[in-house]
């Protein structure tokens, strides 16, 4: 039996760092995700959110239920994890903006000809939903875990561009069963 819980994050100015590719008339050299499907806009991919969780779960020192809870690390042997991230969502249409980068040379912290970018984004603050659904029974002490592990994305970055500022968490809403999880003694 698989059981739902849906997650809220509180962004400010998102990028998903992710190329929609689908666009006309955009010429921007790196587009935001921006994927509607039905009454949903698709924003962040869910690999992005548990890249997240999963590190917050090895700040937490929970490295060894990061694997069982949500699967294998790329180049490791596969391991199935026992839920699921979804696809960040928003539910209201966004205007896109854009914004100009530069790209400096990391070796000789130079600009180079031809280093100016531009880049798409979602300004302003957004209601950032995503569902994680497990796939088999988590224990109590797996489900505080996670519950404080995507808790702990409060002032993180998600999606691209976190050193310009843009994809910052400013509040995380927890599903209410997640809530009565933490709160047992």
């Amino acid at each position: 039996m698989s059981t739902k819980y849906l997650i809220t994050l509180k962004v400010n100015n998102l990028r998903g760092h992710v190329q929609s590719g689908n666009e006309e008339n955009y010429n921007a050299d790196l587009k935001a995700l921006y994927l509607k499907v039905g009454d949903k806009i698709y924003v962040l991919p869910g690999s992005s959110l548990k890249g997240l969780i999963r590190r917050n779960m090895k700040i937490l020192g929970l490295g060894n239920s990061a694997v069982s809870i949500l699967g294998s690390e790329f180049k490791q042997e596969s391991k199935m994890g026992k839920v699921v991230i979804g696809w960040g969502y928003i539910n209201q249409e966004r205007n896109r903006v854009f914004r100009h980068g530069i790209k400096v040379n990391e070796e000789l912290g130079i600009v180079e000809k031809g280093a100016l970018y531009l880049y798409e984004m979602l300004p302003g603050q957004l209601d950032v939903s995503f569902e994680v659904i497990s796939l088999s029974t988590l224990s109590e002490d797996e489900l505080k875990g996670l519950a404080k592990a995507i808790n702990l994305m409060k002032f993180s970055t998600i999606g691209w561009g976190g050193s310009k500022g843009l994809g910052i968490v400013e509040e995380v809403k927890l599903d209410d069963k997640l809530v009565s999880i933490l709160n047992k003694k």
